[in-house]
């Protein structure tokens, strides 16, 4: 993560790309970290996968900002030889790939082994959704229209090369991934389209239900799967938090789900 500490004036500069309380990330630390995730991946980028990752990383830079944040209210500190032990230590191939992402899992950690047992009270998001896929985005956008021009609970219309997606449910658990882009913040009757590695999803958001939940410190840190633990952890831990900080985002990113704390695509129109 990369920040600059600025006045709150920058909260309408053109070169940041977020906001979060008096801390300023700057697009241009943004674009660098989606330019290294393209040479990692060896090919460019698309402008669609341009646009996501520009969103996923000022997504974790500002959860990284209001981590450092929780952690000054409570006395929380990661040392340089504990971010250097568990850099040299890892065997995953999958887990962070720099200083300040392991010193973040590390405040991470520390910030909920402090918990104790008193659970963590959150919002959750539940959202189900159904829809097609296609192969071809010209394809997608024809299967969009077609459901948005049909009655309100009708099945999704059966199109020549579109294959009908089961209906399931998506809670605030669910990894930033592009296939589910936006997916959490959108409202019954929106339907996206999000490309997927076979193909475009088209996706009908049937119903989105916002209510109280807990989550103890313990089930997340035994969680199996080291992005979801990150996921939960951050969006329990932190939303209360973000919202008494305040953030903001450049339109140019996207727009801020101060429920989900994710950078989302600005809304499509119907």
């Amino acid at each position: 993560m990369t920040v600059l500490l600025t006045g709150t004036a920058c909260a309408t500069s053109a070169t940041s790309a977020a906001v979060v309380g008096d801390v300023s990330i700057t697009e241009q630390s943004i674009f660098d970290q989606t330019a290294q995730a393209s040479a990692r991946a060896g090919q460019s980028l698309t402008v669609e996968q341009l646009a996501f990752g520009n969103r996923l990383f000022t997504t974790q830079d500002i959860r990284g900002a209001l981590l450092a944040e929780v952690a000054q209210q409570r006395g929380v500190v990661v040392t340089d030889s504990q971010v250097n032990a568990a850099m040299a230590g890892s065997t995953s191939t999958t887990g962070p790939r720099d200083a300040q992402s392991y010193r973040e899992l590390l405040l991470l950690e520390a910030l909920l082994s402090g918990q104790g047992a008193e659970p963590i009270a959150y919002t959750n998001v539940t959202v189900t959704v159904d829809g097609a896929r296609t192969s071809t985005r010209d394809q997608a956008i024809e299967v969009r229209k077609a459901i948005l021009a049909a009655p309100a609970g009708a099945p999704v219309p059966a199109l020549a090369g579109a294959d009908p997606l089961q209906s399931e449910t998506l809670d605030l658990s669910a990894v930033p991934d592009p296939l589910i882009d936006g997916v959490l913040s959108a409202r019954p009757g929106d339907v996206l389209i999000n490309p997927g590695s076979d193909g475009f999803y088209v996706i009908r958001v049937v119903d989105r239900a916002e209510q109280p939940a807990q989550v103890s410190a313990t089930t997340i840190l035994t969680a199996q799967n080291l992005a979801v633990q990150r996921q939960i952890g951050e969006v329990a831990l932190l939303q209360q938090y973000a919202e008494q900080v305040g953030v903001s985002v450049n339109p140019r990113m996207g727009v801020w789900d101060p429920v989900a704390l994710q950078v989302v695509p600005t809304p499509t129109a119907s």
